[in-house]
């Protein structure tokens, strides 16, 4: 299911105040040295590989220091270099890959190698924890002998910092620490998506990792500078971009996901709640609601977010999913937290104009929505569990009212199952939100507790249990295994469920 958006001579609009203020928030990273668990300098000749394990998920840049054995080397060495998150990796075949990302985030590198003794270090940043070396080939006269690996790992925070959960079920603190880990690796210069692909700030990842960051690593000068760069560079017409480029000068990209964009009142709002950041709150206001503002106005004469709006929407990444519902939903999620910083900005007239719009919205909500019949909402003809866990999320009914639609939806087959980590937060979410702590403590164990029992060291971009083989890009071997969308369960943990 393809979402690329392409606009031909897109100019973001930026604002060189908000984006100093932002790199005046740039960390520095800390830098580990990591190596393989197990190593014996191995002699290679031409066609003969080696694997070597880290022990754990890295994100850094790789030294290899080579020399070799035999006579005098009168030719290069050619190597291909694997770097794989999950060992399954190295059983895909890059060549077979046509989907509809690019192929150029297969993680691989072919390396001609004119001198030995040599010490080769890449300077692109890799995120892997298994490395593969295969000498294509070398003369006659040598063979090649690696004589030492090593990464260097970076990240904007030190996971050991994080005090581990404790006197709780084995897996939980499991699950706990493979979370954090999740999050640190994807701790960089700002908060990216995945270390492996695509390496951007995405907005609605960015709102999941700030919650966690709040519970755990508490770098609030990082969600800061996060908040800074999304509203200083925008679309011309002030949408924050659903996404932004910023290895070199920030700048937005040309796509916009409505829903994204409804989270970032919420993400100031839950930021501001953190810190009392009255410098944020006046930089970042107008910003922020003109995002609702816009919202409003593209709801039809029931209040209903209209076609244009929903087309727009992401929601998850379910083949055939009708948004019309799950997009209204976010929208009536959001609304409070524009309440929220209006208040705090003493703006009594937009408080107002989002109340009303709540009370109507909800209200709206419900008679397009809600079929009483079969005590579900319904979403243009289809029933999904994501249309009952955003109209949850929406207070659209009383939370007896709807604790057993989403319950019931959440634990049968569905045609539009859940199938990203971004969809399953808000599942707890709306479970907690209906007071189900119970279920959303067998939710989390059941659905990130089945990438730990397949041996995730950090969470994944795409898990469905019941297609573990999915991507929506058309091949797993662009998949990232090291995903900030699913490192949620220790916000869950550490804040409502221990």
């Amino acid at each position: 299911m393809e979402r690329i958006s392409i606009i031909e001579n897109f100019f973001p609009k930026n604002d060189p105040a908000l984006l100093q203020k932002a790199e005046d928030n740039l960390p520095t990273l800390l830098e580990t040295e990591l190596v393989p668990v197990s190593f014996a300098a191995p002699t290679l000749a031409p066609g003969e590989t080696v694997r070597w394990d880290f022990g754990t998920h890295c994100v850094g840049y790789l030294t290899l220091q080579l020399s070799f054995s035999g006579s005098h080397p009168d030719a290069p060495a050619l190597l291909r270099l694997r770097f794989a998150e999950r060992l399954e990796e190295f059983m895909e075949d890059a060549s077979a890959y046509h989907g509809w990302i690019s192929k150029g985030w297969i993680a691989e590198e072919l390396l001609h190698v004119d001198r030995l003794p040599f010490t080769v270090s890449l300077p692109r940043r890799y995120a892997f924890r298994y490395l593969e070396c295969t000498v294509i080939d070398t003369s006659r006269k040598f063979r090649l002998v690696v004589d030492r690996v090593w990464v260097r790992a970076v990240s904007a925070v030190d996971p050991t910092r994080v005090t581990p959960l404790e006197r709780t079920d084995p897996k939980l603190c499991r699950i706990d620490a493979v979370a954090i880990k999740t999050l640190a690796e994807c701790m960089q210069e700002v908060f990216e998506d995945g270390p492996k692909r695509d390496r951007r700030l995405w907005l609605g990842d960015f709102r999941l990792q700030a919650l966690v960051n709040g519970v755990t690593f508490r770098n609030f000068a990082l969600v800061k500078r996060c908040l800074y760069l999304f509203a200083g560079t925008r679309f011309p017409d002030d949408r924050i971009a659903a996404c932004l480029f910023t290895d070199g000068e920030p700048a937005a990209d040309d796509t916009w996901f409505s829903d994204y964009a409804l989270l970032y009142p919420v993400a100031l709002a839950e930021y501001l709640a953190l810190t009392d950041d009255s410098e944020a709150l006046r930089d970042l206001y107008d910003v922020a609601v003109a995002q609702l503002d816009r919202a409003l106005a593209m709801t039809d004469a029931d209040g209903i977010v209209n076609a244009d709006f929903v087309d727009a929407a992401f929601i998850d990444w379910s083949p055939g999913l009708e948004k019309t519902a799950s997009t209204m939903g976010v929208l009536l999620y959001a609304l409070p937290y524009g309440r929220v910083l209006a208040q705090k900005n003493g703006d009594a007239l937009r408080d107002a104009i989002y109340a009303e719009a709540l009370e109507r919205g909800r209200a709206a909500a419900k008679t397009r929505f809600w079929d009483p019949a079969k005590g579900v909402f319904v979403s243009n003809g289809q029933i999904s569990p994501a249309s009952q866990i955003w109209m949850t999320l929406g207070g659209v009914l009383p939370e007896a009212s709807a604790k057993g639609a989403l319950c019931r939806l959440l634990s049968e087959p569905s045609e539009t199952p859940l199938v990203a980590p971004y969809l399953h937060h808000y599942a707890l979410e709306a479970l907690l939100s209906v007071g189900k702590t119970d279920a959303a403590m067998e939710h989390l164990l059941s659905y990130w507790g089945g990438m730990v029992d397949r041996g995730a060291d950090t969470f994944w971009e795409i898990w469905n249990p019941e297609a573990p083989d999915a991507s929506p890009y058309g091949g797993t071997i662009v998949n990232s295994y090291c995903h900030a969308w699913s490192c949620t369960p220790s916000y869950f943990l550490r804040n409502h469920l221990l």
